[in-house]
């Protein structure tokens, strides 16, 4: 009901920052993002952050950069006072990363600041602000630069407190931002410690290269290829991953203009045209690209938080990207192979071969024959190590009715049972055994896990092994156990039956890529929504024949979980 009585009045400052607080910061990464970005742009060399609860009890970030007088400080805290900018033209030819002046007394207004300040040859002062307000200011020596303490984000704005996700997902939006960080600027030297655990450190000296090695991990960089393309005034630069590595959504992608982080659709969308058939549908390339444009060419004055990219010129800059990117690609892709027929055309007769064996003879033991030192000559050799089960037998199903294997083709396989010949549709099989051996209830009594003999590793980024680090006991459950071996990789100790090594090893990045973006109700149902997505080859000679006899045991389905079918009975028509 519309309040018609009420007067028209200005809000009080107070106000007016917790409204501004709403829209510069959304939650703890965007503290840690101001912050470290007035760290920038005072000129540090050496920025670290300090953060406890997520960053919602505390974050902490010290730099060595100018610093402020003490007369400056109460000011810093006033609205739109900034020193990046003097009038609305600078933004056209802006350096800084900041230039509103909204984020530190946005900051302030929704919790308890200390700021630790001080300039070179200058007398250093500390300044308790609360709720916005200054409560003291005193003289406090340190040396040149500034440390600004944040704690009990949101004490006094519960609601906006109620909308934060749990304090694992502001680690991992602060991970992000921090890594993003650390690829965006050269020379500078970047520390971390969270809930009191150093979780990143990067030596100022280190380049673009080590920064990529060690943000994406060593197996990007080996999969990768570098660009580096001018054209005018536009210069890229990066890393494009292979078209094998590829993710279901757009985590992986890491683009900077002019040293700064954005997200843009549009880029995005020219970047991933350039991979086009080279991906399967519904999936994203992996990649680090870096973009010098002319500062005028590009308006960061889009949203509070800057991380949107208005673009003049998007046709110029859209073309280079598509050109860059599919020169790349061309260049170190090596020429197709001639693909594995999707359809036959005619008649397909398969005759069993007969093999002549000779009749077994019974062994007879021999004293002359000995070997003491059998364990020690024991070689065990593999073709791929996602073969090597212990305890096989441990999940064999009881036979319920005999299915025989007859041919593959393409895309399916034909098996002959006593109601007669069927289609066997290899992608929708694939995946429906995957989601039985994960998901359903069938998998509720669990078959015993598949146990690697020589367990397989998988590599992944930082950010994603950290999310999966606090998922390992979710996964067990599910019957996958990992052991982390790295910063960015596992070893996998055990698997569901019927699970591929590389399906398996797709799925948990798949995992860790959703995981990070969306909230689910349960982490069962995540592994539900990321297995839906899964793309398996459609190839028959991707699907294990054996495996139909375990399609048999579970009643022969006709439809997969999501609808797809499986199989189908031929009728004497199909051969017609």
């Amino acid at each position: 009901m519309p309040l018609s009585s009420s007067r028209i009045r200005l809000l009080d400052s107070a106000t007016v920052n917790q409204i501004a607080a709403g829209e510069v910061i959304e939650n703890a990464a965007s503290v840690v993002k101001e912050l470290i970005e007035n760290a920038l742009d005072a000129g540090a060399d050496e920025v670290s952050i300090e953060t406890l609860g997520g960053g919602r009890g505390q974050i902490i970030v010290r730099d060595n950069g100018a610093g402020m007088d003490p007369e400056e400080v109460p000011v810093a805290i006033q609205r739109h006072a900034t020193s990046k900018i003097v009038h609305f033209a600078d933004i056209f030819s802006l350096a800084s990363f900041g230039f509103r002046g909204e984020a530190l007394p946005a900051i302030a207004s929704i919790s308890k600041m200390e700021i630790h300040t001080a300039r070179a040859q200058g007398l250093g002062s500390k300044t308790l602000i609360e709720k916005g307000e200054l409560v003291c200011c005193e003289a406090c020596p340190r040396q040149p630069g500034t440390t600004i303490s944040v704690n009990s984000l949101f004490y006094n704005v519960p609601m906006r407190q109620s909308f934060q996700k749990s304090s694992q997902m502001d680690r991992l939006a602060i991970r992000r931002l921090l890594e993003n960080s650390i690829l965006s600027t050269e020379g500078i030297g970047w520390t971390w410690i969270s809930e009191r655990r150093q979780e990143l450190h990067v030596a100022k000296r280190l380049g673009f290269v080590e920064r990529v090695a060690l943000v994406m991990g060593e197996a990007f960089i080996k999969e990768s290829f570098f660009i580096d393309k001018q054209q005018h005034e536009l210069h890229l630069t990066g890393f494009l991953g292979a078209p094998s590595i590829h993710r279901s959504t757009r985590q992986g992608q890491r683009l900077f203009i002019n040293n700064r982080a954005v997200e843009s659709a549009f880029l995005s969308k020219k970047i991933t045209e350039a991979y086009s058939w080279m991906l399967p549908a519904q999936h994203y390339p992996v990649f680090v690209l870096k973009l010098s444009i002319p500062p005028m060419w590009c308006d960061f004055n889009v949203h509070p938080q800057k991380t949107e990219v208005r673009l003049l010129q998007e046709g110029k800059i859209g073309a280079l990207l598509v050109e860059a990117v599919s020169e790349a690609l061309l260049s170190c892709t090596p020429s197709p192979e001639k693909p594995v027929a999707e359809d036959i055309q005619g008649s397909v007769v398969i005759e069993p071969r007969r093999l002549e064996v000779p009749a077994i003879q019974p062994i007879k033991p021999s004293a002359s024959l000995s070997c003491p030192n059998f364990q020690q000559h024991l070689l065990v050799t593999t073709k791929s190590s996602e073969t090597l089960y212990r305890n096989q037998e441990n999940f064999c199903l009881p036979v319920i009715e005999k299915v025989r294997f007859l041919a593959s083709l393409g895309k399916v396989i034909l098996a002959e049972d006593s109601e007669g010949v069927h289609a066997v549709f290899a992608q929708a099989a694939r995946k429906h055994l995957f989601y039985v051996s994960l998901v359903s209830k069938q998998a509720e009594s669990r078959l015993a896990c598949q146990t690697f003999l020589v367990p397989p590793t998988i590599q992944m980024t930082k950010l994603e092994a950290d999310f999966v680090q606090e998922h390992l006991e979710s996964l067990l459950a599910q019957g996958i156990e990992l052991c982390r071996i790295g910063p960015d990789s596992f070893a996998i100790e055990s698997a569901p039956p019927f699970v591929q090594e590389e399906e398996l090893k797709a799925w948990i990045i798949s995992l860790a890529q959703e995981g990070m973006v969306q909230v689910t109700e349960s982490f069962k149902q995540l592994v539900e929504n990321t297995v839906q997505k899964m793309v398996f080859s459609k190839h028959a000679r991707t699907f294990d024949h054996s495996w139909l006899q375990i399609l048999w045991q579970m009643g022969k389905p006709e439809k997969a979980f999501d609808g797809e079918t499986i199989r189908r009975v031929l009728l004497d028509e199909d051969f017609m």
